[in-house]
């Protein structure tokens, strides 16, 4: 009967083994999509193959004639990707879909829809995958358009406006929508507008015909002539890291309850700086040790934070150049690795290695050129 007993035991040994390797199996090979602004060239869309352990990329495909996908999103199982089509000349905008292959890194298009907001700059997808919304820069709106059961895309369901204005009036007389990034419960849907230094929020309910309605915190304030743009939640939903692009600021927010409260300002820059601020993107490292912020205008540069584990505050600890003109979108890979930084005026996207101890960055030798670069996006590859 103990003999049995351990025969059995054995086995299932041996057939939980296999599994569990399976399990534990990471994901080697990426596609990077790489959104683009249509002025040198009329691909819009780039995918490159991008070996997350030596860092490398290499060329797999691109779109047609897709006017200036600034901004992308991917469904969660990598088989859509949405994007927005920046205003040119005739101040219209629109959103895109595309079926994307896996295992070839081909984008299909699918069909396209207007914004009914001009110059969209932003796109997110809901966790539902019930809808996709824009940020619109030029009209200082938020649109909603529901998603079909194919991914592709229906016609728009409700427009947002913000109003209002701010300090500076060369650059905020009016709303300024920069972009659209969802709680991570899924619930709130948030928007950055530069014009109006607030931080917008809608509570968003699928179910209504009119998707997103005044959250109980209808608005947070941002320094007056900050410009709020870009934001990010920490893992633990507790904290929320603003970027400032007119002051090159970053503001830390508490997040409890659905409320944000403020908890720090803390500029990107050194105090002997003089030159022109740009800030852009901002994203947290995987394990929420350090944040990184993109600053364009006189430095093209990516700064580096600490991030005080107890409190969530930041401690400026250094900055890399972006080796480029104008960074602006940046991502950091799933393991941690890599950080990819996309220079719109300088026509190239480059690879820096993390130092995931320290936070610090150094060149991996690897630069792919790219016209107008603006946006990076990453999905596994099959």
């Amino acid at each position: 009967m103990i003999s049995s007993f351990k025969n059995i035991i054995l086995l299932l040994l041996f057939v939980a083994i296999p599994f569990s390797g399976i399990a534990q199996k990471k994901t080697r090979f990426y596609h990077l999509i790489v959104g683009t602004y249509t002025k040198t060239q009329d691909k819009g869309l780039f995918v490159y193959k991008f070996d997350s352990k030596k860092g490398t990329l290499t060329y797999e495909s691109s779109s047609e004639g897709i006017k200036n996908p600034s901004y992308l999103a991917i469904s969660d199982d990598g088989t859509k990707v949405y994007s927005v089509n920046e205003s040119g000349t005739d101040r219209k905008g629109g959103v895109s879909a595309f079926n994307f292959n896996q295992k070839t890194g081909k984008l299909n298009f699918i069909n396209e829809q207007d914004t009914k907001g001009t110059g969209p700059c932003y796109i997110s997808i809901a966790n539902d995958n019930k809808y996709i919304f824009t940020a619109n820069y030029a009209g200082g709106n938020v649109s909603a358009l529901p998603l079909n059961n194919d991914g592709s895309i229906g016609k728009l369901t409700q427009l947002v406006q913000h109003v209002g204005s701010s300090v500076d009036k060369s650059r905020q007389k009016e709303p300024h929508a920069h972009s659209a990034i969802f709680s991570p419960a899924g619930d709130i849907l948030y928007s950055a507008d530069l014009g109006t230094d607030k931080l917008y929020a809608y509570q968003y309910n699928p179910n209504n015909a009119q998707p997103l309605s005044e959250a109980t915190q209808a608005f947070t304030k941002i320094e007056p002539g900050y410009g709020p743009r870009h934001f990010a939640f920490n893992k633990q939903a507790n904290r929320v890291y603003v970027i400032a692009e007119m002051k090159a600021m970053v503001s830390v927010f508490s997040y409890q309850d659905k409320a944000l409260k403020h908890l720090q300002d803390i500029s990107m820059n050194t105090a002997d700086f003089k030159g022109t601020n740009g800030a852009a993107d901002i994203h947290l490292s995987n394990d929420g040790k350090f944040l990184y912020a993109t600053n364009r205008g006189s430095v093209n540069e990516i700064v580096i934070f600490k991030v005080d584990k107890s409190t969530g505050e930041l401690e400026r600890i250094g900055a890399e150049s972006s080796r480029g003109k104008t960074p602006r979108n940046f991502m950091i890979t799933a393991n941690d690795r890599f950080l990819l930084v996309a220079n719109q005026n300088s026509d190239d996207v480059y690879v820096f290695k993390r130092n995931k101890k320290t936070g610090l960055l150094n060149y991996n030798n690897q630069k792919i050129t790219v016209g107008s670069p603006v946006c990076l996006k990453m999905t596994p590859a099959k």
